[in-house]
């Protein structure tokens, strides 16, 4: 077995080797910039959204006090899902029922006396947490980790005063969708639900054991392993889950995977994954509280997602049976959770999404009408890891038929090709599944008397049904457009093009009244709705062209009537306005829509609540704030586009903008000091930026007078540029004496260590 050795691991006491991922040395001391960014608690509570997070992107734990007596580490994996068959003519049609993700259960810390208080911290660079809990009977300090690359909850623990004696408790939930408790017994009795048989508990040759049988041949299991280190104690937790009743099996190897090699380098492979995971780009603002809230989002990506493991549902790998929402939402929830990967630099966290949906592309084609499945696709509001999800128009009658669910989450599939140029992935991958979920839409048109195709009625995410629905329209029309764009790079066929563009000729346009675009035909926006779903085609589409006078009032139209009605509004709601107002350049705004955000939704741990957790809102405020600092939209790219007049000094590095070009800027003293502009493909940009025109000088290697053009659109200097793969270009003010260097700047506005649990946020 393993040695567990005794060096301090709450502080790492050997050196680990960063790689950098940029093709220039940085000047940012991570190792020492990142500890602002870690989580602190000086007190300690019972709720989900204060805990401690870990998660190595399919296995997770929420640490949080269960009673006065002890801690819980709550157990969850992300793939563990029930396995019922679906029905259609029953409640087994309802993926929240059928194939829901399911609890496994908690390890629970007991503790011989009351606890009173704690000081605990999560170090978001390393993924590690430790933690001092002080009790009646005196302290129990805690170590832990889920690493990457393995399959295992760590925790290492130990005790003085009257806690030496450290006692771990096995405490397994109830096999059953969360989704019961919310619509009743009774209800689910109706429905004959039978739940899961009980789980079964268990030793065996040094380990404890939790088995739970499901239908169909399924099984997942807990297990886990106890050991002496010194004076402490350890835990290894691990969880399999299997289609042939091999979960124990597989959970036990998983341990003695992890004890097969000494500790120390297990512990600096994880450290190592995660700051070069870090280090691929940098964000730095003056605001502290914003700026943390962002690096714990990449965290989140990371510890709930990544290469090889299950795309992000509600809650990652963070399980509560306190949600009504254990599946995966197609209407809004899977879209944000990955809009901001792309520009992060971070496009690796999307792959189980892209894998998911092409997999299962066969899916997608059986949950149209049968009639329809030699040129369509589509999927309905909720599934689970299948994509089982039909979509009918029989859904209009209880406000479910979304018609453009698919073609908005290929927007994100499309925004791969966009920042990587991957051309290869889009003619194989992404066109032709682009093309069924239009093809969908195309098939639900009738034409009027004037030739003009309309959508029939359906649904408008979280508001009401309509004709010619915004929310569907807007994905159709962006559609249409991105194959006709794309037409002679995919190889598509005359027949096919000379239908999209007769189809988009003649498409309906958006609706619209004196308060701006409308939930569809006839349909007004008349009272608050947290949704924008109306306001698709303006972002993220970016259909209604902002420079364009008569589009940008209809924006900023839109805009204040939509988000001045705050009854219904949530999270993601001023996300979405912090989104448009970066758009219309107004980084006061879109600033305050973000403070507006974590006033009122930011938990402790950045987990996001509605009834229950809810993944993608808090990515959301991400996505706005990384696009007030870069826009990119074909060639161009938008340099502090939106940024807030209190914002004096602002820098990032390595953001990526379309076209693969990897982006890097500094702003001092209220003015944009230089840019960095790397290109990974070779191609032509477009760079808006502040510096004016007559004070813009132009450098890089091999670059020559015929490589650029600079000119100026108002108060904005364009720079184009005709760049060579792996070429980089520096612009930046005649003034500028620097080095090109890119460094944190100084927090203004709050403290660091802002997130966590503190005595005076309570």
């Amino acid at each position: 077995m393993k040695q567990f050795f005794s060096v301090p691991v709450f502080l790492a006491t050997f050196l680990i080797a960063t790689i950098r991922l940029s093709g220039q040395p940085s000047a940012i001391d991570y190792g020492t910039y990142m500890q602002r960014q870690a989580l602190t608690w000086d007190s300690i509570s019972s709720n989900y959204y204060t805990g401690i997070i870990l998660g190595n992107g399919r296995l997770g734990t929420n640490i949080y006090k269960e009673s006065d007596n002890s801690l819980r580490f709550d157990v969850g994996r992300t793939d563990v899902t029930d396995h019922r068959p679906h029905f259609a003519d029953s409640i087994f049609a309802e993926q929240l029922i059928s194939q829901p993700r399911l609890p496994i259960g908690k390890m629970l810390l007991q503790t011989k006396g009351k606890i009173i208080s704690a000081n605990m911290r999560l170090d978001i660079y390393n993924a590690e947490a430790k933690g001092e809990i002080i009790t009646t009977e005196g302290k129990v300090n805690f170590y832990a980790l889920v690493p990457k690359n393995e399959q295992v909850i760590y925790i290492r623990t130990s005790g003085s005063g009257n806690e030496k004696d450290i006692r771990y408790k096995w405490q397994a939930e109830e096999s059953v969708s969360p989704r019961i408790a919310a619509i009743g017994e009774a209800r689910a009795a109706a429905f004959h639900y039978i739940p899961n048989p009980s789980a079964t508990i268990k030793d065996s040759s040094g380990y404890g054991i939790c088995h739970q049988s499901l239908s169909e041949g399924w099984d997942y299991a807990t297990s886990w392993k106890f050991s002496p280190e010194g004076t402490a104690k350890v835990a290894i937790i691990a969880v399999g889950n299997s289609s042939k009743g091999a979960a124990t099996k597989e959970s036990i190897e998983f341990i003695q995977h992890f004890i097969s090699s000494p500790l120390k380098i297990v512990i600096a492979k994880h450290r190592n994954w995660w700051n070069s995971y870090y280090q691929k780009s940098f964000v730095s603002i003056p605001d502290s509280r914003l700026e943390s809230y962002y690096w714990l989002q990449l965290y989140k990506l990371a510890s709930a997602t990544g290469a090889g493991n299950p795309m992000i549902d509600l809650m990652g790998p963070w399980f509560t049976s306190k949600t009504p929402w254990p599946a995966i939402w197609w209407n809004l929830n899977t879209q944000l959770a990955y809009a901001p990967v792309f520009t992060a630099n971070h496009m690796e966290i999307a792959y189980p999404l892209f894998d998911v949906l092409y997999n299962n592309r066969q899916q997608l084609i059986n949950n149209v009408p049968e009639s329809w499945r030699n040129d369509a696709a589509a999927i309905g509001r909720i599934s689970s890891y299948d994509l089982y999800a039909p979509i009918i128009t029989g859904d209009v009658r209880n406000l479910r038929f979304e018609p453009g669910n698919l073609t908005w989450t290929l927007f994100y599939y499309y925004q791969y090709f966009r920042y990587s140029s991957d051309t290869a992935t889009f003619v194989t991958k992404i066109q032709p599944l682009l093309k069924r979920s239009v093809n969908y839409m195309i098939h639900l048109l009738n034409k009027d008397e004037q030739d003009v195709y309309h959508l029939p009625l359906s649904s408008s995410p979280e508001y009401t049904n309509a004709e010619d629905a915004h929310y569907s329209l807007s994905s159709l029309r962006w559609g249409l457009q991105i194959l006709l764009e794309t037409a002679s790079i995919a190889g598509a066929e005359t027949l096919e093009t000379d239908k999209w563009k007769e189809v988009l000729d003649h498409l309906a346009p958006f609706a619209s009244d004196e308060s701006g675009l409308m939930i569809g035909r006839n349909v007004a926006l008349t009272t608050s709705h947290r949704h924008f779903s109306h306001l698709l085609a303006i972002w993220p589409y970016r259909l209604i062209d902002p420079d364009d006078a008569n589009d940008k009032k209809l924006i900023e139209t839109s805009l204040h009537h939509w988000i001045s009605s705050e009854g219904a509004l949530q999270g993601y709601s001023f996300t979405g306005a912090s989104s448009i107002s970066s758009l219309l350049g107004k980084g006061d705004d879109a600033y305050h829509y973000l403070d507006q955000f974590l006033r009122k939704h930011g938990e402790a741990n950045g987990l996001y609540k509605e009834s229950g957790p809810c993944f993608e809102t808090p990515m959301a405020a991400a996505t706005s704030l990384l696009e007030m600092l870069l826009q990119s939209k074909g060639k161009d790219i938008s340099v502090f586009p939106a940024l807030p007049a209190e914002w004096r000094e602002t820098a990032f590095e390595n953001l990526l903008a379309e076209g693969a070009f990897k982006i890097s800027a500094a702003r001092h003293d209220g003015a944009t000091s230089f840019i960095i502009v790397e290109s990974l493909r070779g191609g032509n940009c477009r760079i808006a930026c502040d510096i004016p025109q007559s004070s813009l000088k132009i450098t890089g290697a091999g670059i020559n007078r015929l490589d650029y053009n600079i000119s100026s659109s108002g108060s904005k200097t364009l720079v184009d540029l005709r760049m060579k793969p792996g070429q980089t270009i520096k612009i930046a003010d005649a003034g500028f004496k620097g080095n090109f260097k890119i460094t944190p700047v100084a927090p203004a506005k709050y403290t660091s260590n802002y997130w966590g649990l503190k005595k005076k946020q309570q």
